[in-house]
This record gives structure tokens, sequence and C-alpha cells, in this order.
């Protein structure tokens, strides 16, 4: 009689610890799915159309999207296209863009996209080069928003390679100095939780071509916004199109000498006394501590 109730008594703790191990089991799958679906949310928020908040920002009113706006000089040829990580000012007389601007976050420096590496025309531009407009040029095709900075997302990636986000480059700044100075954003996005880059051409005086009619650039420069730091700072950079210039805070210039020389105009939505103060100001070493 014992020895059959203690039979019953080890079955009746096994089937229990059965029952527990498969409620442990199914726990397990559903907080992997939940840590999954948090994770896919936060990666494709910005193409959903929600807004991050990065960690580490501070709380703010900032109006991003206002501070992104570029003012052009009137008779600027311009065409404006809104891909999904940047914005793209095209200039169908030249075939290159005027600017490109965009927000970089922290969380987006941490993607892990794969270089698309396939350019391409896009057919709803007027002017927009073809890669045979490139073929034997002897320039590389240097983006105007890196690749590397759309690795956030696959679609942001493949528009980086539209052919309206391209300017005929000098190799050796494309591979040396030009790059070195897109590695330094994303380390001062990643550490201010956003920055606001625009870059662009710089194209004066007798204009030269590729036998395809696209305009070569003679220098190049970026201007950057760090709208969350307190107080806000800005600094730009001008690069010749030619090799040499690998020494980032050599060719560091304040916005005002970019809006001079492009006519531009940045950040007018700042209060006119923060934005003076900030466009006058070059101060490298800030930026780079």
């Amino acid at each position: 009689m014992h020895g059959h109730q203690y039979r019953y008594g080890k079955e009746e703790v096994s089937e229990k610890k059965q029952h527990r191990a498969s409620r442990e089991v199914t726990a397990a799958v559903i907080v992997v799915a939940v840590i999954v679906a948090v994770w896919w949310f936060i990666g494709h928020a910005k193409e959903l159309g929600f807004k991050r908040v990065e960690s580490g920002a501070p709380a703010s009113n900032v109006d991003v999207e206002a501070l992104m706006e570029v003012n052009a000089p009137e008779g600027l040829r311009q065409q404006i296209v809104a891909y999904e990580g940047y914005t793209a000012s095209f200039n169908a007389d030249l075939r290159i863009p005027n600017y490109v601007v965009y927000e970089l976050t922290r969380f987006e420096t941490q993607g892990a996209e794969q270089r698309h590496d396939k350019f391409m025309c896009d057919t709803d531009v007027e002017g927009c080069p073809t890669t045979d407009d490139y073929k034997g040029s002897g320039y590389d095709r240097g983006h105007m928003a890196p690749a590397a900075d759309m690795k956030w997302s696959k679609k942001a990636m493949q528009e980086s390679f539209f052919l309206t986000n391209i300017c005929p480059q000098n190799h050796s700044l494309n591979s040396g100095g030009w790059k070195r100075l897109e590695e330094k954003v994303r380390l001062w996005a990643d550490r201010d939780s956003a920055v606001i880059v625009v870059s662009g051409p710089i194209v004066q005086g007798h204009i030269n071509r590729l036998e395809s009619g696209v305009a070569v650039p003679t220098g190049f420069f970026k201007v950057l916004l760090a709208p969350f730091a307190t107080p806000k700072r800005a600094i730009a950079f001008i690069y010749k199109n030619e090799g040499g210039q690998k020494v980032i805070e050599r060719q560091a210039v304040s916005v005002d000498e970019v809006e001079a020389l492009t006519g531009l105009d940045f950040f007018s939505s700042l209060p006119d006394e923060e934005e003076n103060e900030i466009e006058k100001t070059c101060d490298y070493y800030e930026w780079n501590n």
C-alpha cells in the first residue's frame, strides 16, 4: 500500500516538473518574441514615421525639421527630393546636388545594414545622371550623404546610391580626407545624441564638366549643427576637390564662411542672436573634446 502511494507521488512530481518546464519555455519564447518585436520597431521607427527619442538626448522643444531647412539664393535651379534618409536639392543644369541635408542620430550610427554598392539614376528627377555618365571620367562617384550614415535602414542605404546624392570627386579625397571627416561626424553624432548634416559641392568660376555634361566641383563643404548640445554649436568644413587635406582641423571654418561661398542660408529658424553667434564661431577643439 505504502509502495503504491510512493510510486504515485513520484509520477505526480514528475508531471508537475514537466508542466513547470513547459511554462518556463513558453515564457522564454514570449520574452524573446517581445525583445525581437521591440528591436524591429526601434530599427524601423523612422521608416514608419515615428520620431525616436535618443537615449541621453535632453528633453527639448528643438524643431529638427525646421533646422534642416536650407534657404537657397534666388535664381539657383533646384528640385527638392525627399528620400528615406536625406533630402537633396538637385540642380538639373549642373547635374549634381546643390546640397543634401539630414539628421544623423546616435541610434542610426549603430546600424548594421550592409553597403548597397549599386549606383542608380533617379528617373523621377530631371537631369539626374546615369551610371554611364561617370564611366572613364577619372573621378569617383562621391557621396554627399555617406552610405555609412544610412546603415539603419535598407531603403535609406539603397537610396544613398541615387546619383542625385553624388558628385565627381577626386579619388584621394574620397578615400582620404573626406572619408576621415565622415567618420568623425559619426563619432560626434554618437556623443551628442544627434547632429544635423548639410553637405554639398562648391562650384566657382569656369565650370569644368565631364564629357557627359556633369559639372565637376572645385570643392566641397560640410556644415554641422549639434541641436541638443547645451549650448547649441555649429561648425563647417571646406575641402578642395583634390588629394591631401587629411588633417580635419585644418579644413574647419565657420558656417558664415560656407554661406558666403555658396549663397546658401543655414539654420534660419534659430533666433537671430543665437544663429549669428554659432555661425560665426569655428572652434574645432570644442567639437573634438
